[in-house]
């Protein structure tokens, strides 16, 4: 008679049954590790794979693809001309129609009836980083014209311009298809450009006020030197000796959360953050700023009231609209500034810009309107209105800049009726 397999309450079990166990939990481990490495290389190589096709051309290797020199402006876009921006954080198309504007095709004069805005603005404006439907222009057009209104705001914004620039591109085209209001966005950079004959390396114009009228100085602009080609190999980053993957979620911590990033930079996960040399115009938010930035702030004050006596005499109206910077609408970019730039609170402002700003609106009489608390309340900890690392708005800034405005020409009485009545108190 075979013996009974069950064993008996409280028998011990067999001598093999803890080994067994022991290689089971080993066999698992084995399989969890291995399962973990195979993730990782699956994502370091969608990493690897992502960052190739995503490096594309630096901004001004891409600009030139769609514009062309003018001697009074510098550089203007040209007509029918399109390319293709490949950034890591978006991949958008630029079309300029046959009135040189990244615009859907427009008349040059607006159909009878019909209320017209033009935007003057640098790259925010113009928009390159999203889709055309996306830009700040089209969102406010669609929200205040309907099948009843007729309204259109057109989009005289070129990347790199600063506020003399857009003075005499308003001067030159912008008059021509007869805005009632003249939307100017004005970012911190422009302060310093407005003052000086060159932007970084491209020559633009340089205002004179000799004489009360604005002429250009440097007349013709001197023509941009040739673009170097993009001496990057084209595999360095399929066949990095490093962890691609480890690289840019470090390059994202240190966007959103330098503090995090450097402790973790404490387990050499990553080099901590380094200082760094400081861009010219970043010296704007100086308390007691160079020479050079304040003569970019007196040429700033002539600039706008220029512009503002231009808009006037055409009996139409002009509103200022302050885009504040990364580090103005989110205190983690301005901490990630003292860590890079060694600033300090004592000498440095992030409300520097905005207020001297407000002093020259209020001088020339001109209305202003701040986007900062409107951008500021659209930051939640999973999104926020800028891209990390190109620095411009994102869909969401472009939505956010559009309501604000609407708001405010509505505010000062400026709108048709049938387009304020689409704008929600």
């Amino acid at each position: 008679m075979p013996k009974d397999s069950t064993l008996p309450a409280g028998s011990a079990p067999p001598r093999g049954a803890p080994r067994s166990r022991l290689r089971g939990l080993a066999q698992n481990a084995l399989l969890a590790l291995l399962s973990t490495a195979v993730c990782l290389l699956l994502v370091e190589g969608a990493a690897r794979v992502a960052r190739h096709f995503q490096r594309g051309g630096k901004e001004q290797r891409t600009r030139v693809l769609y514009t062309e020199y003018d001697p009074l402006l510098g550089w203007k876009k040209t007509p029918g001309a399109r390319a293709r921006y490949e950034r890591r954080e978006f991949q958008t198309d630029v079309v300029i129609n046959s009135l040189g504007l990244r615009d859907r095709e427009r008349t040059l004069l607006p159909a009878p009836g019909t209320f017209r805005m033009l935007a003057l603005g640098d790259s925010f404006v113009e928009a390159f980083q999203v889709a055309e439907d996306e830009m700040v222009t089209q969102r406010l057009e669609r929200s205040l014209s309907g099948r009843d209104c007729a309204l259109e705001v057109i989009n005289g914004g070129s990347t790199g311009y600063s506020t003399d620039q857009e003075l005499l591109f308003y001067r030159e085209e912008g008059r021509r298809f007869e805005p009632r209001v003249v939307l100017l966005f004005f970012y911190y950079n422009d302060v310093l450009y407005n003052g000086a004959a060159r932007n970084i390396q491209l020559p633009k114009p340089l205002l004179s006020f000799r004489g009360g009228t604005p002429v250009v100085a440097n007349y013709p602009v001197p023509r941009r030197p040739p673009v170097p080609p993009d001496a990057s190999p084209a595999g360095d980053v399929l066949f990095a000796g490093y962890s691609v993957a480890l690289d840019w979620v470090g390059e994202r911590l240190e966007n959103a959360d330098p503090a995090a990033y450097n402790r973790l930079a404490r387990f050499g996960l990553w080099a901590p953050t380094s200082k760094q040399a400081l861009a010219p115009e970043f010296r704007v938010y100086m308390k007691k700023p160079p020479a050079d930035v304040r003569l970019g702030w007196t040429m700033t004050g002539r600039i706008l009231g220029a512009l503002a006596q231009e808009v006037w005499k055409r009996d139409a109206r002009l509103l200022i609209v302050y885009i504040p910077g990364r580090g103005e609408v989110k205190d983690e970019y301005w901490d990630l500034a003292r860590r890079r730039h060694g600033i300090t609170d004592a000498e440095w402002d992030p409300d520097t810009v905005v207020q001297r700003l407000s002093a020259i609106a209020v001088a020339e009489r001109i209305p202003l309107l701040d986007l900062t608390p409107a951008l500021r309340r659209a930051t939640r900890w999973h999104s926020w209105p800028y891209f990390d690392f190109d620095g411009h708005w994102n869909a969401l800034g472009h939505r956010v800049a559009a309501a604000e405005v609407a708001r405010a020409l509505k505010g000062q009485g400026w709108l048709p009726p049938c387009a304020s009545r689409a704008v929600p108190d």
